[in-house]
Protein backbone atom coordinates (compact mmCIF):
# COMPACT_ATOMS: atom_id res chain seq x y z
CA UNK A 1 0.00 0.00 0.00
CA UNK A 2 1.29 3.33 -0.91
CA UNK A 3 0.35 6.72 0.79
CA UNK A 4 0.00 9.04 -1.26
CA UNK A 5 -1.85 12.79 0.32
CA UNK A 6 -3.60 15.52 -1.45
CA UNK A 7 -3.43 18.96 -0.75
CA UNK A 8 -4.63 22.18 -1.17
CA UNK A 9 -5.06 25.26 0.63
CA UNK A 10 -8.43 26.83 -0.36
CA UNK A 11 -11.74 25.11 0.49
CA UNK A 12 -13.41 25.82 -3.26
CA UNK A 13 -11.08 23.24 -4.65
CA UNK A 14 -13.27 20.74 -3.00
CA UNK A 15 -16.02 21.51 -5.49
CA UNK A 16 -13.59 21.34 -8.46
CA UNK A 17 -12.60 17.30 -6.82
CA UNK A 18 -16.14 16.26 -6.84
CA UNK A 19 -16.38 12.86 -5.21
CA UNK A 20 -12.26 11.74 -6.08
CA UNK A 21 -11.50 13.31 -2.33
CA UNK A 22 -14.65 11.28 -0.44
CA UNK A 23 -13.10 7.75 -1.13
CA UNK A 24 -9.45 6.61 0.27
CA UNK A 25 -8.27 3.34 -1.51
CA UNK A 26 -7.76 3.37 -4.91
CA UNK A 27 -6.30 -0.24 -5.31
CA UNK A 28 -2.39 0.02 -4.10
CA UNK A 29 -2.93 3.70 -2.87
CA UNK A 30 -4.14 5.07 0.04
CA UNK A 31 -5.37 8.74 -0.45
CA UNK A 32 -4.99 10.79 2.38
CA UNK A 33 -7.17 14.04 2.04
CA UNK A 34 -5.10 17.13 3.13
CA UNK A 35 -7.31 19.70 1.49
CA UNK A 36 -8.26 23.23 3.27
CA UNK A 37 -6.31 26.01 5.03
CA UNK A 38 -5.36 24.05 8.22
CA UNK A 39 -4.81 20.51 7.01
CA UNK A 40 -2.56 21.96 3.78
CA UNK A 41 -0.20 22.68 6.58
CA UNK A 42 -0.02 19.36 8.12
CA UNK A 43 1.18 18.49 4.36
CA UNK A 44 3.90 20.94 5.00
CA UNK A 45 5.34 19.02 7.43
CA UNK A 46 4.94 16.19 5.78
CA UNK A 47 6.59 16.90 2.86
CA UNK A 48 9.51 18.13 5.37
CA UNK A 49 10.11 15.09 6.57
CA UNK A 50 9.91 13.24 3.35
CA UNK A 51 6.90 11.14 4.45
CA UNK A 52 4.60 10.03 2.33
CA UNK A 53 4.22 11.12 -1.75
CA UNK A 54 2.06 14.24 -2.13
CA UNK A 55 0.26 15.80 -5.12
CA UNK A 56 -0.30 19.23 -4.64
CA UNK A 57 -3.09 21.11 -6.42
CA UNK A 58 -2.20 24.59 -7.41
CA UNK A 59 1.11 23.82 -5.99
CA UNK A 60 -0.04 24.88 -2.58
CA UNK A 61 2.26 23.76 -1.04
CA UNK A 62 5.14 24.14 -3.95
CA UNK A 63 6.88 20.30 -4.38
CA UNK A 64 10.22 21.16 -6.07
CA UNK A 65 11.77 17.38 -5.18
CA UNK A 66 9.87 15.31 -7.77
CA UNK A 67 10.44 12.35 -5.07
CA UNK A 68 8.26 14.27 -3.08
CA UNK A 69 5.39 13.86 -5.02
CA UNK A 70 4.06 16.66 -8.02
CA UNK A 71 2.79 19.89 -8.57
CA UNK A 72 -0.97 18.98 -9.76
CA UNK A 73 -3.28 22.38 -11.53
CA UNK A 74 -6.45 20.94 -11.89
CA UNK A 75 -7.88 23.55 -13.71
CA UNK A 76 -6.14 23.84 -17.33
CA UNK A 77 -3.33 22.73 -19.59
CA UNK A 78 0.23 23.19 -19.34
CA UNK A 79 -0.06 27.12 -20.40
CA UNK A 80 -1.92 27.56 -17.08
CA UNK A 81 1.03 26.31 -14.93
CA UNK A 82 2.92 29.44 -13.45
CA UNK A 83 5.75 30.85 -16.03
CA UNK A 84 8.11 30.66 -13.19
CA UNK A 85 7.30 27.00 -12.38
CA UNK A 86 7.14 25.62 -15.61
CA UNK A 87 10.65 24.45 -15.19
CA UNK A 88 9.72 21.99 -12.61
CA UNK A 89 9.10 18.07 -14.36
CA UNK A 90 6.93 16.92 -11.91
CA UNK A 91 4.04 19.58 -12.87
CA UNK A 92 1.02 17.66 -13.47
CA UNK A 93 -2.36 19.11 -15.54
CA UNK A 94 -6.06 17.72 -15.69
CA UNK A 95 -6.92 19.07 -19.43
CA UNK A 96 -5.37 18.42 -22.65
CA UNK A 97 -4.00 21.31 -24.92
CA UNK A 98 -5.45 20.45 -28.56
CA UNK A 99 -2.37 21.69 -30.19
CA UNK A 100 0.23 20.17 -27.91
CA UNK A 101 0.40 16.63 -26.90
CA UNK A 102 0.41 17.07 -22.59
CA UNK A 103 3.36 14.60 -21.80
CA UNK A 104 1.99 15.08 -18.03
CA UNK A 105 -1.64 14.05 -17.52
CA UNK A 106 -3.35 13.04 -14.07
CA UNK A 107 -6.84 11.72 -15.29
CA UNK A 108 -9.56 11.75 -12.46
CA UNK A 109 -12.70 10.05 -13.78
CA UNK A 110 -16.03 10.36 -12.31
CA UNK A 111 -16.52 7.76 -9.19
CA UNK A 112 -19.86 7.11 -6.58
CA UNK A 113 -22.35 7.92 -9.43
CA UNK A 114 -26.02 6.80 -8.65
CA UNK A 115 -27.93 4.62 -10.40
CA UNK A 116 -30.49 7.51 -11.69
CA UNK A 117 -33.60 7.58 -13.96
CA UNK A 118 -34.53 10.84 -16.08
CA UNK A 119 -37.11 12.96 -14.76
CA UNK A 120 -40.77 13.08 -15.52
CA UNK A 121 -40.49 16.29 -17.18
CA UNK A 122 -36.88 16.78 -17.95
CA UNK A 123 -35.42 20.28 -18.04
CA UNK A 124 -32.00 21.14 -19.90
CA UNK A 125 -29.48 22.30 -17.39
CA UNK A 126 -26.89 24.95 -17.46
CA UNK A 127 -24.65 26.34 -14.94
CA UNK A 128 -22.11 28.83 -15.81
CA UNK A 129 -20.94 32.15 -16.58
CA UNK A 130 -20.93 34.26 -19.19
CA UNK A 131 -17.90 36.50 -20.52
CA UNK A 132 -17.89 37.71 -23.55
CA UNK A 133 -16.00 40.66 -23.36
CA UNK A 134 -13.08 41.46 -26.27
CA UNK A 135 -10.83 43.27 -27.82
CA UNK A 136 -11.52 44.86 -31.30
CA UNK A 137 -8.93 42.42 -32.77
CA UNK A 138 -10.43 39.26 -31.31
CA UNK A 139 -14.27 41.00 -33.02
CA UNK A 140 -12.31 41.35 -35.99
CA UNK A 141 -11.70 38.12 -36.35
CA UNK A 142 -14.80 36.33 -34.28
CA UNK A 143 -16.69 38.24 -37.13
CA UNK A 144 -14.93 36.55 -40.09
CA UNK A 145 -15.03 33.27 -39.25
CA UNK A 146 -17.74 33.24 -36.84
CA UNK A 147 -19.68 31.36 -39.90
CA UNK A 148 -17.53 28.34 -39.96
CA UNK A 149 -17.54 28.25 -36.09
CA UNK A 150 -20.89 27.61 -35.78
CA UNK A 151 -20.65 24.99 -38.71
CA UNK A 152 -18.79 23.06 -36.85
CA UNK A 153 -17.89 23.47 -33.34
CA UNK A 154 -14.85 21.11 -33.22
CA UNK A 155 -12.73 23.26 -35.48
CA UNK A 156 -11.56 25.64 -32.57
CA UNK A 157 -9.61 22.58 -31.85
CA UNK A 158 -7.82 22.31 -34.68
CA UNK A 159 -4.31 24.16 -35.55
CA UNK A 160 -5.05 24.71 -39.31
CA UNK A 161 -7.96 26.77 -38.12
CA UNK A 162 -5.79 28.76 -36.12
CA UNK A 163 -3.17 28.76 -38.79
CA UNK A 164 -5.50 30.07 -41.45
CA UNK A 165 -6.24 33.23 -39.41
CA UNK A 166 -3.46 33.54 -37.22
CA UNK A 167 -0.66 32.15 -39.36
CA UNK A 168 2.54 30.80 -37.24
CA UNK A 169 1.71 32.35 -33.73
CA UNK A 170 2.95 30.86 -30.86
CA UNK A 171 0.69 28.38 -29.39
CA UNK A 172 0.39 31.14 -25.95
CA UNK A 173 -0.87 33.74 -28.20
CA UNK A 174 -3.34 31.49 -30.33
CA UNK A 175 -4.84 30.09 -26.85
CA UNK A 176 -5.70 34.17 -25.58
CA UNK A 177 -7.96 33.69 -28.88
CA UNK A 178 -8.69 30.01 -28.06
CA UNK A 179 -9.99 30.68 -24.68
CA UNK A 180 -12.37 33.62 -25.48
CA UNK A 181 -13.62 31.88 -29.31
CA UNK A 182 -14.72 28.86 -26.91
CA UNK A 183 -16.41 31.64 -24.56
CA UNK A 184 -18.24 33.51 -27.56
CA UNK A 185 -19.37 29.98 -28.79
CA UNK A 186 -20.80 29.12 -26.02
CA UNK A 187 -22.79 32.19 -25.94
CA UNK A 188 -24.16 30.92 -29.48
CA UNK A 189 -25.04 27.94 -28.36
CA UNK A 190 -27.21 29.22 -25.32
CA UNK A 191 -28.66 32.26 -27.24
CA UNK A 192 -30.05 29.58 -29.55
CA UNK A 193 -31.45 26.86 -27.23
CA UNK A 194 -32.99 29.57 -25.23
CA UNK A 195 -35.38 30.46 -28.24
CA UNK A 196 -35.69 26.78 -29.13
CA UNK A 197 -36.30 25.22 -25.47
CA UNK A 198 -36.83 28.00 -23.49
CA UNK A 199 -39.40 27.18 -20.92
CA UNK A 200 -37.92 23.52 -20.46
CA UNK A 201 -34.26 25.20 -20.41
CA UNK A 202 -32.70 25.93 -16.79
CA UNK A 203 -29.94 28.44 -17.19
CA UNK A 204 -28.06 29.45 -13.46
CA UNK A 205 -25.65 32.50 -13.47
CA UNK A 206 -26.05 36.04 -13.02
CA UNK A 207 -23.60 37.31 -16.08
CA UNK A 208 -25.92 36.49 -18.80
CA UNK A 209 -28.57 39.04 -18.01
CA UNK A 210 -25.72 41.36 -18.52
CA UNK A 211 -26.23 40.21 -22.67
CA UNK A 212 -29.91 39.94 -22.46
CA UNK A 213 -30.38 36.36 -21.99
CA UNK A 214 -33.13 35.91 -18.78
CA UNK A 215 -31.22 34.02 -15.87
CA UNK A 216 -31.77 32.09 -12.66
CA UNK A 217 -29.19 34.18 -10.03
CA UNK A 218 -25.89 31.83 -9.38
CA UNK A 219 -25.74 29.72 -6.75
CA UNK A 220 -22.60 27.81 -5.82
CA UNK A 221 -24.21 25.50 -3.42
CA UNK A 222 -23.20 21.97 -4.15
CA UNK A 223 -26.21 20.26 -2.69
CA UNK A 224 -28.51 22.65 -5.05
CA UNK A 225 -26.65 21.80 -8.20
CA UNK A 226 -26.54 18.01 -7.45
CA UNK A 227 -30.05 17.98 -7.08
CA UNK A 228 -30.15 20.49 -10.37
CA UNK A 229 -28.49 17.75 -12.25
CA UNK A 230 -29.74 14.36 -11.26
CA UNK A 231 -32.79 13.23 -14.51
CA UNK A 232 -32.23 15.94 -15.78
CA UNK A 233 -30.46 16.74 -19.24
CA UNK A 234 -26.95 18.58 -18.59
CA UNK A 235 -25.38 20.41 -20.94
CA UNK A 236 -21.30 20.31 -21.10
CA UNK A 237 -18.98 22.57 -23.72
CA UNK A 238 -15.95 21.84 -22.11
CA UNK A 239 -13.46 23.59 -20.72
CA UNK A 240 -12.24 27.12 -21.87
CA UNK A 241 -9.05 26.12 -21.21
CA UNK A 242 -8.46 23.12 -23.50
CA UNK A 243 -10.06 19.89 -24.84
CA UNK A 244 -10.89 17.16 -22.58
CA UNK A 245 -14.12 15.34 -22.00
CA UNK A 246 -13.60 14.39 -18.40
CA UNK A 247 -12.90 17.51 -15.59
CA UNK A 248 -14.66 19.08 -12.91
CA UNK A 249 -17.76 20.14 -14.60
CA UNK A 250 -17.98 16.56 -16.43
CA UNK A 251 -17.43 14.87 -13.69
CA UNK A 252 -19.69 16.82 -10.94
CA UNK A 253 -22.88 15.85 -13.78
CA UNK A 254 -21.95 12.64 -14.14
CA UNK A 255 -21.60 12.30 -10.55
CA UNK A 256 -25.03 14.01 -9.60
CA UNK A 257 -27.27 11.40 -11.69
CA UNK A 258 -27.21 13.64 -14.95
CA UNK A 259 -27.35 13.20 -18.30
CA UNK A 260 -24.52 14.70 -19.83
CA UNK A 261 -24.77 16.35 -23.04
CA UNK A 262 -21.42 17.71 -24.26
CA UNK A 263 -19.69 19.58 -27.14
CA UNK A 264 -17.58 17.15 -28.66
CA UNK A 265 -13.71 16.87 -27.42
CA UNK A 266 -10.16 15.77 -28.98
CA UNK A 267 -10.99 12.61 -26.53
CA UNK A 268 -14.36 11.89 -27.34
CA UNK A 269 -14.07 8.84 -28.89
CA UNK A 270 -12.01 7.20 -26.02
CA UNK A 271 -13.77 8.11 -23.28
CA UNK A 272 -17.32 7.79 -24.06
CA UNK A 273 -16.76 4.43 -26.57
CA UNK A 274 -20.34 3.68 -27.84
CA UNK A 275 -21.75 6.40 -26.46
CA UNK A 276 -20.21 8.95 -28.17
CA UNK A 277 -22.40 9.98 -30.91
CA UNK A 278 -25.81 9.67 -28.19
CA UNK A 279 -24.49 12.36 -26.11
CA UNK A 280 -21.78 14.77 -28.06
CA UNK A 281 -22.83 16.93 -30.63
CA UNK A 282 -20.87 19.86 -33.10
CA UNK A 283 -22.90 21.82 -34.36
CA UNK A 284 -26.52 23.27 -33.80
CA UNK A 285 -28.72 20.47 -35.71
CA UNK A 286 -26.68 17.88 -33.76
CA UNK A 287 -27.75 19.43 -30.55
CA UNK A 288 -31.46 20.02 -31.19
CA UNK A 289 -31.69 16.25 -32.52
CA UNK A 290 -30.10 14.96 -29.60
CA UNK A 291 -32.37 16.79 -27.17
CA UNK A 292 -35.71 16.04 -28.93
CA UNK A 293 -34.82 12.60 -29.00
CA UNK A 294 -34.42 12.13 -25.11
CA UNK A 295 -36.98 14.77 -24.05
CA UNK A 296 -39.36 12.57 -26.08
CA UNK A 297 -38.10 8.81 -25.07
CA UNK A 298 -38.30 8.69 -21.90
CA UNK A 299 -36.85 4.83 -22.13
CA UNK A 300 -33.93 6.16 -24.68
CA UNK A 301 -32.92 8.79 -21.63
CA UNK A 302 -32.79 5.71 -19.02
CA UNK A 303 -30.77 3.76 -21.44
CA UNK A 304 -28.11 6.48 -21.91
CA UNK A 305 -28.26 6.84 -17.89
CA UNK A 306 -27.58 3.21 -17.53
CA UNK A 307 -24.72 3.20 -19.91
CA UNK A 308 -23.17 6.34 -18.22
CA UNK A 309 -23.48 4.55 -14.87
CA UNK A 310 -22.16 1.63 -16.64
CA UNK A 311 -19.07 3.79 -18.62
CA UNK A 312 -17.29 4.61 -15.07
CA UNK A 313 -18.18 1.19 -12.95
CA UNK A 314 -14.35 0.61 -13.62
CA UNK A 315 -13.48 4.55 -12.28
CA UNK A 316 -11.27 3.21 -9.21
CA UNK A 317 -8.87 1.08 -11.24
CA UNK A 318 -8.94 3.36 -13.90
CA UNK A 319 -7.53 6.18 -11.53
CA UNK A 320 -5.10 3.52 -9.91
CA UNK A 321 -3.89 3.98 -13.57
CA UNK A 322 -3.77 7.50 -13.32
CA UNK A 323 -1.53 7.26 -10.48
CA UNK A 324 0.85 4.39 -11.70
CA UNK A 325 1.43 6.70 -14.62
CA UNK A 326 2.87 9.47 -12.06
CA UNK A 327 4.79 7.11 -10.48
CA UNK A 328 6.16 5.93 -13.42
CA UNK A 329 6.54 9.90 -14.69
CA UNK A 330 8.50 10.53 -11.51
Amino acid sequence: MKLVFFAFKHRYRYKDLNNFLYSSLYGKYFLLNLGGPFKHLVAKILLNIQFGFAISCDARPLIKNKKSGINFFIRGTNLNIPSNFRHLGNNFVSIKNPFIKEENIFQIYPINIPYSKINDEPKIIFIGGANIDINNKQKILWEKCKKEVLNDFTILDKKSFWKKYLGENNTEDIFVFYKKFKLLLRYEIIKYLKKKFDEKFILIGNDWKNYSINSLPSNFNSNYIKKLYNGNICLDFGSAEGSSSLYSRSNGIIEAGGLILQSKQIDSTDIWGNLENRITFKNFNDLEVIINGLLNNEDLSNNILLNIFKNFENSKNLIEKSLDQIFKEI
